[in-house]
């Protein structure tokens, strides 16, 4: 089964002018266009803009891509502080039902001797 990039161009002529599609591989079977431009002179005109906006695309993804797995990194260690101090909590409330019922307990043996 053939690999195929995620997000490719193409270029078609209608006529004597040239279109530039941006494509975006949606599943195996599919794909759709992200951006285009038609009425290119040449076929050289039509693939440069669509080298540059692939590119552009593509460093626009990666940027937020990146902003977003920071945003994940710091919500993570977020979460990850606040089962600690919830597991903390809860430890220390065993700790004093312990020690109340064990002093419960000495009271009831001092009353009954």
């Amino acid at each position: 089964m053939a690999q195929e990039n995620k997000f490719d161009y193409s270029i078609k002529q209608d006529g004597e002018k040239w279109n530039a599609e941006i494509t975006r591989r949606v599943s195996a079977r599919r794909t759709t266009v992200s951006k285009q431009k038609k009425g290119f002179e040449s076929e050289e005109l039509a693939q440069q803009w669509a080298k540059k906006q692939l590119a552009d695309c593509i460093e626009a993804l990666q940027a937020g891509n990146k902003r977003k797995a920071e945003k994940r990194t710091v919500r993570n260690e977020l979460a990850a502080k606040a089962l600690a101090e919830k597991e903390a909590a809860a430890a220390l409330y065993e700790e004093k039902q312990a020690a109340f019922f064990e002093a419960d307990e000495d009271e009831d043996d001092l009353e009954e001797k």
